[in-house]
Order: structure tokens, then C-alpha cells, then sequence
């Protein structure tokens, strides 16, 4: 009789965390759902994580089978942050289109004003843990940005970078082998 409870017991709870799994990534999916009636574009499968916060959504558009990760926070100042098809965005990444200038060292950093320029991020790009993408950069196709990198200019496409400013680690390898 106990071992009968004992496999119900197990089988009940492994149940419970297969369903857990599976409404994760329901909830992916319906975060998704509903950024999509915000943003400018968002293609199909679209799975946003839990705590990602998009500053000003109708100026951000998202490509086919796209994933942000828990925490990303997006913000589009006055342009647009376009994302292309297949794209992955891990945990706590930050994408922002607005810089504080700074040219006239006579005049007090709050009267210098903002300059903003669009970010753009093209199809099968990985962007790690914790990276930034600050204005006026694309990422090339194929590429991945390490974690923790700040990416302050426009990275090659089929690219690996990282560090802080991001350089170029390597490039990566477009035969089949």
C-alpha cells in the first residue's frame, strides 16, 4: 500500500512540475500576446519573460520567434528600436535611443539636452545576459554580444563581441562543418 502512495505521490508531483513548465511558457506566450497589440510590429511567436518593462512600446518592432528575457527593459526616446526574425534577448539586457550631450563644457550637464538616434537589431542575433545597446547601433545578422557587454557601435554581421566598450572577439564561421 505504501509503495502504491509512494508512486502516486511522485507521479502527482511530477506532474505538478510539468505543468508549472508548461504554464511558464504559457505565460511567455500571453505576455507576448499582449505586447503585440502595443508595439508598432510584433511578428508570430513572440514569448516575452516575466518583469520586462518597454518604455513607449509603438515605437519598438519585433520580428518572428523572438524571445526577451526576464527584466530586459526597452526605451525608445523619440526613435524607433527595430528587432528582427529569430532573435534571442536574455535576462536584464537594456536597449536605449536617447543620449545626454555634452559637446559645451562651459554650459552645466542638465541644460545640454539629448541626442536620440534608432537602435536596430537584425535576424538570428543573441544578446546576453546583462549587455546594453546604447543609440545609433546595428547589430549584423548571425551575431551574438556577450554578457555584461556595452555595445557603443555598430557590430558586423555573423559577429561575436564583448566587453566594456564591446569589441570584436571573432568572427563566427559560415561553413556547414
Amino acid at each position: 500500500m505504501t509503495v502504491t502512495r509512494n508512486r502516486l505521490r511522485w507521479f502527482n508531483r511530477f506532474i505538478y512540475r510539468l505543468s508549472n513548465l508548461h504554464r511558464l511558457e504559457l505565460l511567455k506566450k500571453l505576455r507576448g500576446w499582449h505586447y503585440s497589440s502595443l508595439l508598432a510590429h510584433a511578428g508570430s511567436n513572440l514569448r516575452i519573460a516575466e518583469g520586462v518593462i518597454i518604455y513607449n512600446p509603438s515605437m519598438v518592432s519585433v520580428g518572428d520567434n523572438c524571445y526577451i528575457g526576464t527584466g530586459a527593459q526597452l526605451y525608445p526616446w523619440n526613435e524607433k528600436i527595430t528587432i528582427g526574425d529569430n532573435v534571442l534577448i536574455a535576462a536584464g539586457v537594456r536597449m536605449i535611443t536617447r543620449k545626454h550631450g555634452f559637446a559645451e563644457a562651459v554650459r552645466p550637464m542638465s541644460e545640454q539636452g539629448y541626442e536620440n538616434a534608432p537602435i536596430v537589431i537584425e535576424d538570428d542575433v543573441w544578446i546576453g545576459f546583462q549587455a546594453i545597446v546604447l543609440p545609433n547601433v546595428t547589430i549584423g545578422r548571425g551575431s551574438i554580444v556577450g554578457a555584461g557587454a556595452v555595445v557603443t557601435r555598430d557590430v558586423e554581421p555573423f559577429s561575436i563581441v564583448g566587453g566594456v566598450p564591446a569589441r570584436l572577439i571573432r568572427k563566427r564561421s559560415l561553413d556547414a562543418s
